[in-house]
């Protein structure tokens, strides 16, 4: 790499980082904002709240670096058209592939992470996500049951506390249905919930327990004196943690247990879910393409440095759509999985031929014009306002 490459590199890493980073805080702003109800409703704890929150940065970063990608190189290719850098180095003999290799190679570099964290990172990262709001819910159970109210803790899950007192719970009533072979009232006059070797309990006393089952009218009713339930099991019948699709190792997608639950309901899911970690590692490279296409072609003017920031989002926004389009049309039955790597091949194959043969695309005329009424009307209601601030 010469001393111009390392120039434009150096240049695009800065801006591409940057670009990306800002994106990754605004995600993670908005997703904290719309969990908040994670911090207020897990028993008042903060840390495992931004615990939560920092196990799901690899899954916004590779969400958002392909549109890092693409901002950042738009913003270096319009800068260095706006500073007549590019048709400098243009005129000097410099190829146009010479010139893209310092974004290709960035390209490849994220392309490379991307591929580690879909197969790697993200997986454990969402896995423990998983098991944050799996404890944090039974931390739920132990501190927010409130008395006199329905406490609906999972969909087939409710229990009622009729008081609380310093000596503990009184009048306790747990409807239990989530086993659909299997339905359960417990009702207990007393109890207490209290934490035994690092495993939280709900100790009933002087009790029954209603067993019903959906085929028969039969109900079978046990009397307890004292019966003890744990409240990790309330994640799930089986008082395993429930993991979804995303949340599942690549070796699981590549050889599924034929017995798990999702294996059996969504087969298609679980390909589809595998070719999308598998083709997800072009998209970085395409971004890179779109960026080189829409500002790589030097200009003398600056009238497009709007429109190619315009097109560089729409596209990336464009092909992502694409994308879940295709990886939404192989859940059920998983019969069409070449759209899966159609969409990222197919733009890759595109923007190559563009970009060789020096097509280019651009907003409409009558967009900037637009644009540009637009903002001459801003500024025009700006100066009146600030007119009629000085005369007052």
């Amino acid at each position: 790499m010469n001393t111009i490459e390392g120039y434009i590199f150096r240049r695009a890493v800065f801006a591409s980082i940057g670009s990306t980073i800002a994106i990754v805080v605004l995600v993670w702003i908005t997703q904290a904002v719309s969990r908040i109800d994670f911090a207020t409703g897990s028993g008042g704890s903060i840390i495992s709240f931004l615990n939560f929150m920092s196990l799901l940065v690899p899954q916004f970063l590779v969400a958002v670096l392909p549109f890092g990608l693409v901002i950042g190189s738009i913003l270096v290719l319009n800068t260095m058209n706006t500073d007549s850098e590019l048709p400098v180095v243009a005129g000097s003999g410099m190829s146009r592939w010479r010139m893209a290799k310092p974004f290709l190679l960035i390209g490849f570099i994220c392309s490379a992470y991307v591929f580690v964290s879909n197969h790697f990172i993200e997986p454990a990262a969402n896995a423990q996500s998983r098991d944050v709001i799996t404890q944090s819910r039974t931390d739920l159970l132990t501190t927010l049951i409130q008395e006199g109210r329905f406490t609906k803790a999972d969909r087939d899950l409710t229990i009622y506390i009729d008081r609380k007192t310093s000596q503990g719970l009184q009048g306790i009533m747990i409807s239990d249905t989530r086993d659909p072979e299997l339905r359960l009232i417990y009702h207990a006059k007393s109890g207490a919930v209290g934490v035994v070797e690092g495993e939280s309990l709900l100790v009933m006393q002087d009790g029954e327990i209603h067993r019903k089952s959906p085929q028969s009218d039969d109900v079978t009713v046990i009397q307890f004196q004292s019966y003890a339930i744990s409240l990790s099991q309330f994640s799930r019948v089986d008082g395993a943690t429930n993991y979804f699709i995303r949340e599942r190792s690549t070796s699981w997608l590549l050889n599924p247990d034929p017995a798990d639950k999702y294996a059996q309901q969504r087969p298609g899911q679980v390909k589809a879910e595998l070719h999308k970690r598998m083709s997800a590692w072009m998209f970085p490279l395409l971004m890179v393409l779109v960026a080189l296409v829409l500002a790589g072609r030097p200009r003398s003017h600056r009238g497009s440095n709007f429109s190619s920031f315009i097109l560089g989002f729409g596209t990336a926004l464009f092909y992502y759509g694409l994308a879940e389009a295709a990886y939404d049309a192989n859940k059920l039955k998983a019969d069409s999985l070449f759209l899966i790597w159609l969409v990222p091949l197919a733009g890759i194959s595109l923007c190559v031929w563009m970009y060789s043969s020096g097509r280019t695309l651009e907003v409409p005329a009558f967009v900037l014009i637009l644009y540009d009424n637009l903002v001459d009307r801003i500024k025009k209601v700006r100066v009146r306002a600030a007119r009629k601030a000085l005369a007052s």
